[in-house]
């Protein structure tokens, strides 16, 4: 039978990235993601940015509009049976499918050589021949999801959380969340009758830990907070267990009268697939119905990562857009620099590389300051970079380098959206050497991020950590302080602010005084200063909550 390859599934051969590797022929079961196409083509991200949603479609109306033809699954199903593959569930609202069956079933009908391989305590599926499809799903599937397993999702926090006695002692200066949300002037309400999720990759919180750090601030919740999926706070997943706990109490304190939904793909490889599958639920929750998300969990752009897999995770976030969902999302805590594969000997070299789903033209990237104030009043803020005077502390029985930096770039693989023209996003410059010829060219992408907040472990944030008070901080701070910020907005307007991208930056443009500019400070590649609005560490700046909600309402009249 004739087939088509998947334009860009190929992979670099495992052994040449982590020798000494071992391998093996897979076993077991396997579930892949298969993409599908959607009944009427989605809006692009680059229509999205020049002609954002009036208004937010329903979850019946967005399945009316986009839903799988239905003729295009009894397709897959029809592929499914002559392969030996079983259908284990289907969205057609969400124009996916998911496959289960042998590896050498999923080998015959993909085309691909499927081998576990083995590095160190590291085991992940993956193939170096790219992904043929029958010339049946020609026009059917986009992607598929589940082939390749390796841990290519990472949380953003640089360090962990630690003690808060500590902390003081070390000269560490520490707020509570509402007391940063103060600061930023947030509006003044709880977020009632609003939702808000949290995307996790793995790892959970001890509710008893959001019981006493709630308690120990003075808030009492009036809506309730909501797992789904797995909230296992393993012992031997210090690092995962801390992002949680610090997203979930952080949203919680802030807004107290919202529902916080907690999505945890409970991922034992750290998979994009993984990745994937929970945000979709998240963006898909018909019973929950989040208006806002926010995501500490990233993957960086470089040698690793196809345009074929970030396009799989862009058709989420213009879902989300349609739907009036804000995706918030941190830009990472490694400064410029970050470690990406370089086929290099030892296997990583770093570059100026984004981090996605930061890098999304549709979801708002939040990078890190360092906050300084005076009793009640923000006095100043720089570009957090910590990266030059690492201090180690104790950690709970661990230790930790309270090191970091606000990360952010141009990144590679999503183009300058309309919204950042004219904005200061610097070029993208990229250097090649072949044939003993060194050039260097020239080009735009999107800049990274959109907006900071307070992130640094000096100035971070008070939680409960395994029944200890702590400290905590990191851009994986920031990114659920804005969606906290915007749920609250949401509340005070009556509507969901949605794609926000496209008047935020309108606003900034037209000197409306809805965010705080950061002009000191840098990430190593990149500098902030007077002389452009937007800058590469910090975006557009820090919030000024009761300002950004009157320049949104100023706009709300416009439209009406």
């Amino acid at each position: 039978m004739s087939r088509i390859p998947l334009s860009q599934s190929a992979r670099v051969s495992p052994e040449s990235v982590h020798p000494p590797l071992r391998s093996r022929a897979a076993t077991g079961t396997v579930e892949v993601t298969l993409v599908l196409r959607h009944g009427s083509p989605l809006p692009t991200v680059a229509q999205l940015c020049a002609d954002p949603p009036r208004r937010p479609l329903t979850h019946d109306e967005f399945e009316a509009k986009y839903g799988t033809d239905p003729k295009h699954l009894k397709t897959v199903r029809a592929f499914a049976k002559k392969h030996a593959l079983r259908v284990v569930s289907e969205q057609r609202a969400r124009g996916y499918v998911v496959l289960q069956g042998t590896p050498a079933a999923m080998g015959r009908a993909f085309g691909v050589d499927l081998r576990r391989y083995t590095h160190g305590p590291t085991s992940y599926l993956t193939h170096t021949k790219p992904v043929t499809l029958p010339r049946a799903l020609h026009g059917v599937a986009e992607w598929v999801l589940g082939l390749d397993t390796r841990p290519l999702v990472t949380h953003n926090a640089a360090s962990l959380p630690v003690p808060r006695e500590l902390a003081k002692h070390a000269g560490v200066r520490s707020y509570t969340a509402p007391q940063v949300a103060n600061l930023y002037r947030y509006p003044r309400n709880t977020g009632e009758g609003q939702c808000v999720g949290i995307i996790e990759l793995a790892g959970g919180y001890l509710p008893a830990d959001l019981t006493q750090s709630l308690e120990s601030v003075g808030v009492k919740r009036t809506a309730p907070v909501v797992n789904v999926g797995p909230n296992t706070a393993g012992r031997f997943d210090t690092a995962s267990n801390a992002e949680v706990t610090m997203d979930v109490e952080l949203v919680a304190s802030v807004c107290p009268g919202a529902t916080v939904v907690v999505y945890n793909a409970g991922s034992k490889d750290y998979s994009l697939r993984d990745y994937h599958r929970v945000l979709a639920e998240a963006i898909s929750d018909r019973v929950n119905l989040p208006s806002v998300l926010t995501t500490s969990w990233s993957f960086y752009e470089g040698s690793l990562i196809q345009q074929g897999e970030e396009l799989a995770f862009d058709r989420l976030f213009i879902e989300a857009a349609l739907l009036g969902i804000t995706v918030c999302a941190a830009s990472g805590d490694l400064g410029s620099q970050v470690p990406v594969n370089g086929h290099s000997p030892t296997g990583a070299i770093t570059v100026a590389a984004t981090s996605y789903p930061a890098a999304s033209a549709l979801v708002l990237g939040c990078g890190g300051t360092t906050m300084e104030a005076l009793g009640d009043v923000l006095h100043h803020e720089r570009v957090w970079n910590r990266l030059g005077e690492a201090m180690s502390m104790g950690v709970l029985g661990n230790t930790s380098t309270a090191a970091g930096a606000s990360s952010g770039g141009v990144s590679t693989m999503n183009a300058l959206p309309l919204y950042q023209r004219g904005m200061g996003v610097p070029d993208l410059v990229t250097s090649s050497w072949k044939n003993g010829v060194f050039s260097i060219s020239r080009g735009t992408g999107r800049g990274v991020p959109d907006v900071a907040a307070n992130a640094d472990l000096h100035t971070g944030y008070q939680i409960v950590f395994k029944g200890q008070q702590g400290v905590a901080a990191g851009t994986s701070a920031a990114a659920p302080m804005w969606a906290a910020l915007i749920v609250r907005l949401n509340e005070a307007l009556g509507e969901r602010v949605g794609f926000l991208h496209p008047r935020l930056y309108r606003l900034v443009s037209e000197a409306e005084p809805v965010v705080r500019r950061i002009t000191q400070g840098g990430n190593g590649a990149y500098f902030a200063s007077h002389e452009t609005l937007w800058n590469a560490c910090t975006g557009l700046g820090t919030p000024d909550g009761e300002a950004l909600l009157a320049g949104l309402r100023k706009l709300q009249r416009r439209k009406h």
